[in-house]
């Protein structure tokens, strides 16, 4: 495993020896792992949720950090995707519980300290995270999908807008509501790039138009599966 990217607290990208990508993301009330394509988490895989909050939208706490150096230290030795999950689920998943146990009265003091009960309970919306989390995961597959098929069903580097899992304004909400919840203006790149390639999903009969134009072009197809 090498970690390509990691800030403290908020989230980690690391490369397994067999090729995938994985991101590691910390939200105000749990841990979550997700597979990764093109820079966008496309599948989750494992959450851990606490029984209190480890950072706001904006501040990783030190709880936050200790978890997420937690959970990359226990993933140090796995190579691919099969043991990822077993050690998430067999070691990191412990070792959390055990974190909890040592340190979650301590925890629950900070949560009200930095932003009080009300503020908790109004500001911090996990049902909210989640729901962003997985519209923007659901996009990624779809990107993941389509770009794995770019040679044989869109050479013209546009998408059918049918295909997406919900209307792009929603998308378009979600990855920008995705991009508070982080200080870092590399991630925030990533985001914005997600916004790109939403333009690239058009009207149905323009984008098959489009494609079947390129397709049907010899000389095209010949030069475009050269460069791949």
């Amino acid at each position: 495993m090498k970690i390509q990217r990691a800030i403290d607290g908020q989230y980690s990208e690391i490369k397994l020896e067999d090729g995938k990508k994985i991101f590691l993301s910390v939200l105000p009330d749990r841990i979550t792992v997700s597979t990764m394509v093109m820079f966008i988490p496309t599948k989750k895989i494992w959450e851990f949720i606490f029984p209190f909050y480890i950072r706001t939208s904006n501040e990783a706490w030190d709880s936050s950090k200790d978890i997420l150096q937690i959970t990359l230290d226990s993933l140090s030795h796995v190579t691919n995707l099969d043991e990822l999950k077993d050690t998430l689920e067999n070691q990191a998943s412990g070792l959390l519980r055990e974190y909890v146990n040592n340190h979650g009265e301590q925890a629950r003091d900070i949560s009200v300290d930095k932003v009080g009960i009300h503020a908790i309970k109004q500001m911090l919306n996990p049902k909210g995270l989640s729901k962003i989390e997985n519209i923007y995961q659901e996009y990624g597959k779809v990107l993941e999908t389509v770009m794995q098929d770019t040679l044989t069903k869109y050479p013209a580097f546009v998408f059918p807008k049918s295909l997406l899992p919900y209307p792009k304004n929603k998308i378009t909400e979600a990855l920008r509501e995705a991009s508070k919840y982080t200080n870092d203006p590399e991630m925030v790149k990533i985001l914005e790039s997600g916004l790109v390639y939403l333009d690239s999903f058009i009207e149905d009969k323009e984008a098959n138009e489009k494609n079947q134009k390129l397709l049907n072009n010899e000389e095209f197809m010949k030069a475009l599966k050269s460069r791949k």
